[in-house]
């Protein structure tokens, strides 16, 4: 699901959360609270209210357990094992992460973090 990371900083709303699309196919919306109008959660449909978006994209290469590995190779068998250890320990995978900083025509600004597959729906239904 995407996630809401912060943006909105008007006192009279409350954001629940966002969702994607789901299987009836709709829009991602924002699920809200405006204290103003009422207590009842709101939706609105970005895609219909969006001014402009920017995606940042960043990649991590992360490696599991080859410190750990390289320390208990150290203690093992001296720096020979260290370097042993830590090749051998661990393996690396990269991990994307994409977050989208939005601005809605109402001057609402917020960012959300998505996966890659929300990302190329997103993409989808901005275009619209």
């Amino acid at each position: 699901m995407a996630k809401y990371l912060g943006g909105i900083n008007d006192p009279h709303v409350r954001i629940h959360k966002i969702t994607p699309p789901g299987p009836e196919g709709y829009d991602f919306v924002i699920h809200y609270t405006d204290y103003n109008e009422g207590s009842f959660t709101k939706k609105r449909f970005i895609s219909n209210h969006i001014k402009r978006y920017e995606v940042v994209t960043s990649e991590k290469k992360l490696s599991d357990y080859s410190l750990t590995w390289g320390l208990a190779g150290y203690l093992a068998g001296g720096f020979l094992g260290a370097a042993i250890g830590a090749v051998l320990g661990g393996s690396s995978s990269t991990v994307k992460s994409h977050v989208v900083f939005c601005e809605l025509r109402n001057g609402w600004q917020f960012a959300l973090a998505l996966s890659d597959s929300e990302l190329d729906t997103w993409k989808i239904y901005m275009k619209k």
